[in-house]
């Protein structure tokens, strides 16, 4: 079945993944974001998806990003962490657990004037990106599920 929902990410997310899916084999990050080549890298929050067995998906998401305890603690309950120094937070999930995305969308909401803490003066714009990133997320799996 993880074969299944990492077809259907690639598809959604790149396209053209029958090509792919013959280069590649295992664990792969898939980057979920919207970042185009017009982004600065380090104005920007990169969101990866990697897909392992049992559909377990292992979110990450890094970049110059203000992280509270909410959000800290939030990535402890599902498996991961969060490293403040490197502005990295990771959370362990299944698709039926999706939805803690939604939660984490709405701390990082909280989070968007605290960029000029993190030494990011864009974060509130870039926020705004990676929350709705987020959403699509969720909704593409949602529909998976389906």
């Amino acid at each position: 079945m993880s074969a299944k929902l990492k077809n259907y990410l690639l598809d959604s997310y790149v396209g053209h993944t029958d090509i792919l899916l013959a280069q590649v084999r295992g664990s792969y990050p898939i980057q979920i974001d919207d970042q185009d080549d017009d982004d600065p890298l380090e104005e920007f929050c990169n969101i990866f998806v990697t897909v392992g067995k049992k559909n377990r998906m292992k979110v990450e998401i890094s970049g110059r990003i203000p992280i509270t305890y909410e959000i800290a603690d939030l990535a402890e309950i599902y498996d991961g962490y969060a490293n403040r120094t490197a502005g990295k937070v990771v959370l362990r999930i299944t698709p039926g657990k999706v939805d803690v995305l939604s939660d984490l969308a709405d701390k990082i909401r909280k989070t968007a004037y605290l960029g000029d803490s993190v030494g990011n003066p864009n974060w509130d714009r870039i926020s705004a990106r990676t929350i709705s990133s987020l959403k699509r997320f969720i909704r593409l799996i949602k529909q998976f599920d389906e």
